[in-house]
């Protein structure tokens, strides 16, 4: 077994060197230029009154710019996956900080009732939204209410089922939106009631897709509420300018008076499509900031002046294969758990993603609140021959009778997904003899058809959306009817286990349900956990600011979950 397992490992090598990798976040910005040569004792105040750090660069020349794809809206309450990318508008009640702890934001307290059942949420006082009017409990009423209508079309509705009725207003149970819990009581109290009790509740509205919208902008422009023209938003940055397929500008907002107000003058976003530019726009001193792929990682650790530039922050990230498990082949839990042992996950993380990556053996990740899977990681261990045993007791000894799959891949991913799929189809066919068939689709293709439970493998990606088992365990595998719920994998007791944990106000009784049914979850092989990415960028020296969690380790730049660009700026060099 020991040649081959050399063979694979060798062959995924030069797979990965031949491949092209994923277009993720570039970050680019604006250095000093040349000719201004301010004191090394002068300091400015920008446009809305904060004062710059003493080493930064005059107002007019801070300006940070990134690539991302372009978003079809901003409306991301109810467009999550349309709306990524930008998250500079819009001010939930609470956000997280660096740490992952909640922090104030709309609403400057907050507090439950003492059976968990009811949030109240205190907004702060003199808030307004970009065009002057007041930011209300209102405001929040009609918006989170918007999220679980099912007329939004909002794929995202379930995060919000823990709310009285939510579920069944948005399955179209119930037609009374003023019997689910959400209400205004006045114009600064808003209030949230739950189905149980539900101690991670201030989580859930600090998630992007929490975010506030302008009814009368909204009930005025309908789809187009968010373009320039017509765009109000409530946080530090305003929408200032989109020219489509080019870029858009957020400029700060004069009127927000929040505990976030930002040190940059502008974030630009430019648009890019599938293909990346490599490192050579970030080593010309046209971006601040480049997220390396595997091929590039490899050239820039034998870079001695690249390499101090580094810097890698875990993710709480995970990549995973998935199955229609009520379909055959894969109903059969033995065919499910011989693709799991089949896989050599170290391979895959340090090999194939050139150490970008550690390996995962179930859904959370190493040092997220609740992970225990060290203590039942063996069940996706890589182990060949218990694979090949598995595969022959389920009836396919050698592959033999398998029949030919598809093995779905989004091509909005393209890259990591492109390089992991590619290198897992190998190693099944060498280990298993299965055949699959890889199909690339267009995110809006995938995303339908995941909804609707018609795609026969694949393999995607779960970026957290807030620091709690909820949000990893319950809201990805707790079983919902079709087309609710990204996968069909059932199980009763699974289930049971996460309905108690959700609903359970002591954090130890909580982690100890979660934990159990994390384990049903990996040695049933509801799905198979692949690696978690190692993020992985370059920054220039003069991008300053940027913070770290109380281990001292770097954070995302941009990030969906935690307000980390808020004390970015540009400094003098």
């Amino acid at each position: 077994m020991r040649m081959l397992t050399l063979t694979l490992t060798q062959r995924l090598f030069r797979l990965r060197s031949a491949l092209f990798v994923l277009p993720v976040i570039y970050l680019s910005g604006c250095g000093v230029e040349d000719d201004v040569q301010p004191s090394d004792s002068q300091t400015w105040t920008n446009s809305i009154g904060r004062r710059l750090p003493d080493d930064a660069a005059p107002p007019d020349q801070q300006r940070f710019r990134y690539m991302f794809r372009e978003p079809s809206t901003l409306d991301i309450s109810v467009a999550a996956y349309e709306a990524d990318g930008t998250y500079f508008a819009f001010e939930r009640l609470v956000l997280l900080d660096e740490n992952n702890e909640l922090v104030p934001a709309a609403a400057d307290r907050w507090a439950s009732s003492e059976d968990g059942r009811t949030w109240t949420f205190h907004l702060r006082e003199g808030a307004q939204w970009s065009d002057g009017r007041d930011v209300t409990a209102h405001d929040f009423e009609y918006s989170f209410r918007r999220m679980l209508d099912p007329a939004s079309g909002n794929i995202y509705a379930f995060l919000y089922y823990v709310i009285k009725n939510g579920r069944a207003f948005n399955q179209g149970e119930l037609t009374d939106v003023e019997q689910v819990g959400i209400r205004a009581v006045d114009d600064l109290t808003f209030q949230i009631e739950t189905e149980g009790p539900c101690p991670y509740l201030p989580y859930i509205v600090s998630f992007i897709t929490s975010s506030p919208v302008p009814r009368w902008q909204v009930e005025k422009f309908g789809a187009t509420w968010t373009e320039p023209e017509h765009c109000v938003s409530n946080f530090t940055y305003r929408l200032a300018e989109w020219n489509t397929g080019s870029d858009m500008k957020f400029t700060l907002d004069p009127n927000y008076n929040g505990p976030h107000k930002a040190l940059l003058e502008e974030i630009i976003v430019k648009f890019i499509g599938a293909q990346r530019p490599g490192t050579l726009p970030y080593e010309n001193g046209e971006v601040d900031a480049y997220r390396l792929d595997p091929i590039d990682y490899e050239r820039v650790l034998q870079d001695s002046e690249l390499v101090q530039e580094i810097h890698r922050m875990p993710e709480f990230t995970t990549w995973y294969l998935f199955f229609q498990t009520r379909q055959p082949p894969f109903d059969d839990a033995r065919v499910r758990r011989a693709i799991a042992r089949a896989i050599d996950r170290t391979v895959l993380s340090s090999t194939v993603l050139n150490d970008l990556a550690i390996p995962a053996y179930s859904m959370l990740p190493p040092g997220f609140p609740g992970y225990s899977a060290e203590q039942f990681k063996a069940s996706q261990t890589y182990d060949p021959d218990e694979a090949r045993r598995l595969m022959a007791e389920a009836g396919y000894p050698d592959g033999r009778g398998f029949p030919k799959t598809e093995f779905w891949l989004r091509v909005a991913d393209t890259g990591i997904n492109r390089i992991a799929g590619e290198a897992v189809q190998a190693m099944l066919r060498e280990t298993l003899g299965i055949e699959l068939e890889i199909r690339y689709q267009q995110r809006n293709i995938f995303n339908e058809n995941l909804f609707q439970w018609q795609i026969p493998m694949g393999m995607l990606v779960f970026v957290y959306d807030y620091p709690d088992p909820s949000n990893m365990l319950g809201l990805l595998w707790r079983s919902q009817p079709r087309g609710y719920a990204r996968h069909d994998w059932l199980h009763a007791e699974f289930d049971d286990l996460l309905d108690r944990a959700n609903s359970h106000m002591d954090p130890a009784v909580r982690y100890d349900q979660y934990a159990r049914a994390e384990r049903i979850l990996a040695e049933e092989a509801g799905a198979v956990f692949l690696f978690h990415p190692v993020i992985t960028e370059l920054r220039k020296p003069y991008l300053r600011g940027i913070k770290q969690d109380r281990d001292g380790r770097v954070v995302p730049i941009i990030s969906i979950q935690t307000v980390n660009f808020t004390e970015m700026y540009i400094a003098r060099h």
